[in-house]
């Protein structure tokens, strides 16, 4: 398969972007409650460091940067880091976060990663760095393709792969969506194949996770029943029904989900 057919396959699906805002403002709460994580100890951080992709004079760009976990640890080890999310109150909280850990040499912005012109925002080869990590903006060979564009020497995305999530999958059963996850296996391939065909050399590194969440039932709401909405929308008798679902799985007022799931980290150097 050549760069064109990649293209032509790999296109953004028809979505509510509403939905898709309304979801990510629903968890940026509990998306805020973190401690920075630490280059020994976290894998991400860790390939960063390993493979040599930060110096003190680094300019990086965090697409998805939800609220700042991963762009707030790394601007210790950078010159610059701009943070970009379609969600305001991810970008509200990454904000609160910056002045809390007085960090200075940060900015974030709330941003459609999927319109964005880069050329016109002045980002056309412009970092050394840009990474995308556990982002729905990276969902097709133009949105993908951005991040070389906007790099001029290392780009990183990572995505979920073998992914199994029991509620959400329900749920969309229940509204007759099928074949629909949340898995990113096809995206990886696709990345890989069109780097790949453009002479560059991608290298991929694997880690399991099992990531256990604990919702409230309007927490539950928030996600989930978004989350379906992105697909396709849907009436209102068929959100009923998805929140009977989401209440029949209460326990002492919480909904629990285990999601077990293998995150691929595909990165390149486009220099």
């Amino acid at each position: 398969m050549d760069s064109e057919q990649i293209r032509e396959k790999w296109k953004l699906r028809k979505q509510n972007k509403q939905a898709s805002v309304d979801m990510w403002n629903s968890m940026a709460g509990s998306f805020g409650e973190f401690e920075l994580p630490d280059f020994k100890e976290n894998s991400f951080l860790n390939l960063l460091e390993k493979n040599k992709m930060l110096n003190p004079e680094s300019l990086v760009l965090d697409v998805g940067c939800g609220a700042g976990k991963y762009s707030l640890a790394i601007a210790e080890r950078c010159q610059h880091i701009t943070g970009l999310d379609l969600s305001p109150q991810m970008i509200e909280i990454a904000q609160q976060k910056m002045v809390e850990y007085h960090i200075g040499n940060s900015e974030f912005f709330c941003a459609d990663w999927h319109q964005l012109d880069i050329e016109a925002a002045g980002y056309q080869k412009k970092f050394d760095l840009v990474l995308a990590r556990m982002t729905p903006a990276i969902q097709s060979a133009d949105t993908f393709e951005k991040l070389t564009a906007a790099s001029k020497d290392w780009c990183v995305l990572a995505k979920p792969i073998k992914r199994k999530d029991p509620v959400s999958d329900e749920l969309k059963k229940l509204v007759g969506i099928s074949g629909r996850r949340e898995s990113a296996d096809e995206e990886v391939l696709l990345a890989f194949a069109l780097l790949w065909g453009q002479g560059y050399l991608p290298r991929l590194e694997y880690e399991q996770q099992t990531w256990k969440m604990e919702k409230t039932i309007e927490e539950a709401y928030g996600l989930y029943i978004n989350r379906v909405k992105t697909y396709r929308e849907i009436t209102r008798p068929e959100e009923e029904k998805l929140k009977d679902y989401i209440k029949s799985l209460a326990r002492d007022g919480f909904i629990y989900e285990e999601v077990d799931t293998t995150i691929a980290t595909l990165f390149w150097q486009v220099v």
